[in-house]
């Protein structure tokens, strides 16, 4: 096998393994670092094969210890950066370690910015809609265990990509985030949550009426969206996040209420 085939494949198996590290990017945030630890821990790998000195390693790993923050599934996008320079400094080329440190800082906003609109307020709750509704047609645990690897199938996807795209662009990622991807993933994404949040929000009417309900039924169901709604809208105001354990404790309170009020007849 000729060299540069060995290359090429010790990186892509490198580009693996920082994709796959990268799923714990916030393992161990703090608020001094944020997710600075996690990202260090993550390029590792490239730093092995681009310092085989143990004290330049350790010199090097030290400067990615300063603060970091990024929306976690697209952190990685910096990583492949951050190795992709770091291959430069260690050729010595001029002013490379001051280019990284700035692109790191530019990096922050742009991947947290682009991320949390992707997967927070686009892919999440379109996958969550869809599975919750196919749940209520089916009567089946099936759309949840569905809809748990696809989230992490698509997650760890973008992780890895995120990886390859940012060490090729090197210090040009910016073409990477000017692409128009993000934006046709994005109406994609919201297209499909609205179509879900819209046939949920129907299939939630019939069933609460239909299941010996009648109008008290669909009563109890506007009463149940507009609860969790209100919820939303005040955890959200106050810039805190509603724990999902304690909504999923909610919701099982609110349907064991319900069950024992109208006799069962509501499920």
């Amino acid at each position: 096998m000729s060299p540069y085939r060995t290359l090429a494949r010790r990186l892509k198996g490198e580009r693996r393994r920082v994709a796959l590290r990268s799923t714990l990017v916030q393992a161990v945030w703090n608020y001094d670092s944020l997710q600075a630890i996690g990202f260090g821990w993550a390029i590792l790998p490239g730093l092995e094969r681009i310092r085989p000195d143990v004290g330049e390693r350790a010199k090097r790993l030290e400067a990615h210890l300063e603060t970091f923050n990024a929306n976690p599934y697209l952190a990685s996008v910096a990583m492949g950066v951050a190795l992709r320079m770091e291959e430069e400094i260690a050729r010595g080329a001029a002013g490379a370690e001051r280019r990284l440190a700035r692109l790191l800082r530019a990096l922050r906003g742009s991947l947290g910015a682009i991320g949390d609109d992707l997967f927070w307020a686009s892919w999440r709750p379109a996958l969550g809609i869809a599975a919750a509704l196919a749940a209520l047609v089916t009567g089946s645990v099936w759309p949840a265990v569905v809809y748990v690897l696809a989230w992490n199938a698509l997650a760890q996807g973008v992780r890895a990509a995120g990886v390859r795209a940012g060490f090729a662009a090197g210090a040009g990622v910016a073409r990477v985030l000017e692409d128009p991807f993000w934006a046709g993933a994005r109406r994609g994404a919201r297209r499909g949550g609205a179509f879900a949040a819209g046939a949920a929000f129907g299939a939630g009417v019939a069933w609460s009426a239909s299941a010996g309900g009648g109008w008290g039924g669909v009563a109890i169901f506007f009463a149940i969206v507009a609860l969790v709604w209100l919820a939303g809208t005040r955890v959200g105001s106050r810039g805190r996040l509603l724990p999902p354990a304690f909504a999923f404790l909610v919701v099982v309170v609110i349907l064991g209420a319900i069950h024992h009020w109208t006799g069962g007849t509501l499920p």
